[in-house]
């Protein structure tokens, strides 16, 4: 329990990396507008 290790966040954040990547500039962020869906 705790928190992720720092390999763990190191590969969060480069996985967040290649996805940007990936998207360029298609990628739109909501910032404070998003809104989660509730089911």
């Amino acid at each position: 329990t705790g928190s992720a290790s720092r390999s763990d966040r190191m590969a969060k954040y480069n996985q967040l990396l290649r996805i940007e990547e990936e998207l360029g500039d298609s990628a739109i962020y909501p910032g404070k507008n998003f809104r989660f869906s509730r089911k």
